[in-house]
């Protein structure tokens, strides 16, 4: 293992600990199975980039890489569907079901060219060159993060209870940075 691999390892450490707490104690709400799920993509997304990180074999990297993305297509919903969840919002549901449709269709191309074209070596290890339609993973979480954040800074101007005011604040602050870090991956592909 590198010294480029411990960041990865340690945001996988965190992503594991909060599926493996949010799994054990919270599944009687919709709104914690929606979190644990987000957790749970998060750390495959970190087992992949520990992976690519460290391995020798391009292929391996490359495959390692396409197998991920047949799941993490579907934080750009999960993200959506949380933060509807979570604010208790009931409307626009449509969008719930048209973000979980674009990540359907998303997914029928990650093993493909498509998606992800190949692997680059870098002084780091691995990183994947993104194919034609990987920009429309890119925006689409760009899009799912943008989106959520608007309603959670939404939320914060409505609510009257300051308690519930810095809740919210603390959850702009700990998704918009946790989307802002997965979203950047997008961009390097």
């Amino acid at each position: 293992m590198t010294p480029y691999s411990l960041p990865p390892f340690l945001t996988l450490c965190c992503f594991l600990g909060l599926t493996i707490l949010t799994f054990r104690r919270g599944l009687k709400k919709k709104v914690n199975v929606l979190f644990g799920l987000l957790c749970l993509l998060g750390t495959l997304l970190y087992v992949d980039i520990l992976i690519i990180f460290n391995v020798q074999d391009p292929q391996i990297a490359l495959w390692t890489s396409r197998i991920d993305h047949l799941l993490v297509v579907y934080t750009i919903p999960l993200y959506i569907h949380f933060f509807h969840e979570y604010l208790g919002l009931q409307k626009r549901r449509w969008l719930i079901k048209a973000a979980y449709g674009y990540a359907f269709i998303l997914m029928w191309f990650a093993l493909t060219p498509w998606c992800i074209e190949s692997m680059d070596r870098h002084f780091f290890g691995f990183f994947g060159r993104g194919g034609t339609i990987y920009p429309l993973v890119g925006l689409g979480a760009l899009g799912a993060i943008l989106y959520s954040l608007k309603l959670i800074v939404d939320a914060i101007g409505r609510e009257r209870s300051s308690i519930q005011k810095n809740r919210l604040k603390y959850i702009l602050a700990g998704f918009g940075l946790m989307g802002l870090m997965s979203g950047l991956n997008s961009l390097p592909l």
